[in-house]
């Protein structure tokens, strides 16, 4: 599939307008000078490289959508009924922490000869 840069750009720029309001305060949240914003990624000259993209899904844009058109631009439904965010708020990264699966349970413990690295049972 190749990608339309002109149609990245169009959703580029309308994630922008719905989560910050301005292009400015979309490109101060990208950590990114406003004329870089535009003249590298706006006029649809270039795509978002793999840094942008993750900054992009740090600020909650749904990637498949940026690039393709297909399902919605926000990652979540909360994000989308908030279309402007203060400016004193910064956005988060969510990490998902994995517990690990408890170990299978042997019955009785003293049937079974369990020993530590360091020697203790």
């Amino acid at each position: 599939m190749k990608l339309n840069k002109k149609e990245v750009a169009q959703n580029l720029r309308l994630f922008g307008y719905k989560r910050y309001g301005t292009m400015k305060k979309f490109a101060e949240a990208l950590d990114m000078n406003p004329s870089t914003l535009y003249s590298g990624y706006l006029n649809g000259r270039s795509l978002p490289g793999p840094v942008l993209l993750v900054k992009l899904i740090d600020l909650g844009c749904n990637i498949n959508w940026l690039l393709t058109s297909r399902e919605t631009p926000f990652t979540n439904e909360r994000q989308a009924s908030a279309h402007i965010v203060s400016e004193d708020v910064q956005p988060h990264r969510t990490i998902a922490l994995h517990t690990p699966p408890a170990p299978p349970a042997f019955g009785n413990t003293k049937t079974h000869n369990v020993r530590f690295a360091d020697g203790r049972r």
